[in-house]
């Protein structure tokens, strides 16, 4: 070992994280240069639509199964069809600001990965 030089488990496992890390943030700005505004759009709306999916599925976690349709686990599946169908009809209907705010983000950093910053 050289003299000065020691790293234990947990700071070599460290290293490698952020190395990880930043491979994984060279990749996305590899990715962002190539992305079109409509990609960009879709990509923040589906993004925003699985986040409203996810709040309206703590949601209706509190909401008990309506027993006049019958109840059970085929309404349980169900439910998360009409959930899913909830959010996105929310975002396509403006949303809740979270997919512009998310393509704003997205196009600020294509513009920076490509060196088109200001």
């Amino acid at each position: 070992m050289t003299a000065g030089l020691s790293l234990d488990i947990g700071q070599a496992k460290s290293f490698a994280i952020d190395a990880n890390v930043a491979e994984r943030g060279m990749a996305l700005r590899r990715q962002a240069k190539a992305a079109s505004p409509e990609q960009i759009r879709k990509t923040a709306n589906d993004f925003e639509s699985m986040f409203l999916e996810q709040m309206f599925n703590h949601m209706f976690a509190t909401v008990p199964v309506n027993k006049t349709f019958g109840g059970g686990a085929g309404e349980e599946t169900m439910r998360s069809f009409l959930v899913g169908a909830y959010a996105k009809q929310v975002t396509n209907g403006g949303g809740v600001g979270l997919s512009a705010a998310i393509a704003r983000e997205m196009l600020r950093m294509q513009e920076n990965a490509n060196g088109d910053a200001r």
